[in-house]
């Protein structure tokens, strides 16, 4: 059940799809989630009115609070007014460098409820800045926190690219009801603990991610058409990748896990370079 509603602030604006969170329950279970390193800070992305910023002072964090809106920026720093362990920053978490944010020695974890519309660009900022957190504890819509933690033989376009950089975990759901106004739908909160290094070379990562964005333009039809469709080879190309792969040509793109993906590249390049 949700628990009681924390206090409130500024009113929700429609016309931004804001819905800010509320239940006190779910600001207590996403604060005990964080795994804060030893010296470490937390960035909260989307402060908005301050609720999670509050849970997250309490538990006694040093908080960089994140913040696009300006009326809610002046409404956090009345709030939290020459607080010691908060630092306010206005600006947009899909652009935001770490490094602006986060001392170069510091350790930290980023958290946030997300907007849903900007949840995806926000997340893959994280994951690519130059400064990079240890781990993101973050509220999605619940289909997309689906999506980025599905098991294997269910990975999609938006798996493969969090599954490059980050070990994806689906944490807990939350219900409309803890949001003032109440979304449409139910949300998930997701860990995604990042990986020491990318699990390709990060030179490589941006012709990977078109190679498998061309492919996923088929999902749902066998691995041998999508990528003869997706991808010019030469006539009998593609099935002669895949057998060079080791893939199964009638298997479905969302079968495939990482390491497949790579080998199927390397033999689509492999047999480009032969035509």
């Amino acid at each position: 059940m949700p628990g009681a509603k924390s206090e409130s602030g500024p009113r929700p604006r429609k016309a931004l799809g804001q819905h800010f969170l509320r239940d006190a329950g779910v600001l207590a279970d996403i604060t005990g989630a964080l795994r804060v390193p030893e010296g470490g800070l937390v960035v909260e992305i989307g402060a908005g009115t301050g609720q999670l910023t509050a849970a997250l002072l309490d538990a006694g964090h040093e908080v960089v609070a994140l913040e696009i809106e300006p009326r809610l920026i002046g409404y956090l720093r009345n709030r939290f007014r020459r607080h010691p362990r908060l630092r306010i920053v206005e600006g947009d978490a899909r652009l935001a460098e770490f490094a602006e944010l986060v001392p170069a020695a510091r350790p930290f974890v980023v958290v946030g409820n997300l907007p849903y519309f900007a949840a995806n660009p926000i997340i893959r900022n994280a994951l690519e800045n130059r400064q990079k957190p240890a781990e993101l504890v973050v509220m999605v819509q619940r289909e997309v926190a689906r999506e980025i933690t599905a098991p294997p033989g269910q990975w999609s376009l938006l798996t493969i690219s969090v599954r490059v950089y980050a070990h994806p975990e689906l944490l807990f759901d939350v219900p409309p009801e803890a949001f003032d106004p109440p979304p449409a739908v139910w949300s998930s909160v997701i860990r995604l603990e990042l990986l020491p290094e990318p699990a390709l070379p990060a030179a490589e990562i941006p012709a990977f991610f078109d190679f498998v964005s061309r492919v996923f333009r088929n999902p749902r039809k066998q691995i041998h058409n999508s990528l003869a469709r997706g991808v010019w080879l030469p006539p009998g190309g593609a099935r002669e990748a895949l057998h060079r792969a080791g893939v199964d040509p009638t298997r479905r793109p969302e079968t495939l896990d990482l390491a497949e993906w790579r080998a199927l590249q390397r033999a689509a390049a492999e047999v480009l370079s032969l035509a």
